[in-house]
């Protein structure tokens, strides 16, 4: 799900603006969601999920803080690296401060004009960040992506060979690739469901079939390169008996 989030203290002018998103999204069917609408900084920072990605517009000035919206804007961007950010402000004249934060901002969006030239760049703003997000989940299903701390790493996927967890670690995936191995934080539900040409063989394992050098189906047990096995639930093994005839055929 893409979070899109709002940040706006004038009450009317907020209604408006989280109208038109919902509107958005629903007549597009979107699998978009607009997570906080709020005149709050401080709401609408610990509202952020923990995804790599989001939309945020942007009011710069909140109250009597004319920078508010671009100091919340370079915290945005040290948390959320990809996240696409949209201004919406009647200071154009701030925009050489993002340049030299190095917010990079999608668009900016000047309230002098019409409610309607608002609404069509809104619109504008979140078509272009959902077509960018799909672009992206496009590569992502050729690149596996993790983070520990502040800091992402990519694997190719034609190199990830198995994630795994251990009840001794809960919160913590163990990636095993031809090249690397780590240890980070997840959970093997949100990547099957984000990696979605990776098989769950079983509740603690999630495997990549391009490795597997034999499926003994009587033991239940993936043997892969490198000498790696592991096992397959009895649930998953008529699934995956299947998948292999079919990669035979």
């Amino acid at each position: 799900m893409f979070s899109i989030y709002l940040l706006e203290d004038n009450v009317e002018q907020q209604a408006y603006y989280a109208k038109v998103i919902k509107n958005t999204i629903m007549i597009n069917d979107y699998a978009m969601k607009l997570v906080c609408a709020t005149n709050d900084v401080e709401k609408l920072e610990s509202s952020i999920l923990d995804q790599e990605q989001g939309l945020f517009f942007l009011d710069m000035e909140i109250g009597s803080q004319t920078d508010a919206g671009l100091k919340l804007a370079s915290k945005i961007r040290q948390k959320m690296p990809f996240a696409q950010i949209v201004f919406i402000t009647t200071h154009d004249e701030l925009a050489f401060l993002t340049l030299e934060r190095k917010i990079a901002p999608l668009d900016y969006i000047l309230k002098d004009k019409t409610l309607e030239d608002i609404k069509s760049k809104i619109i504008e703003d979140i078509n272009l960040a959902r077509a960018q997000y799909v672009e992206a989940l496009y590569h992502q299903q050729k690149l596996f992506g993790y983070r520990i701390g502040s800091r992402y790493f990519s694997v190719p996927m034609n190199e990830l060979v198995m994630l795994y967890t251990v009840k001794e670690r809960p919160g913590s995936v163990t990636m095993i690739a031809k090249k690397r191995q780590a240890e980070f934080p997840g959970n093997l539900n949100n990547l099957e469901e984000k990696y979605t040409n990776l098989f769950r063989c079983d509740k603690s394992y999630l495997v990549n079939l391009d490795h597997v050098t034999s499926f003994d189906a009587q033991a239940r047990q993936l043997q892969f390169n490198q000498g790696l096995v592991c096992k397959v639930s009895f649930r998953k093994a008529r699934d995956l008996t299947k998948l292999m005839k079919d990669r035979e055929s």
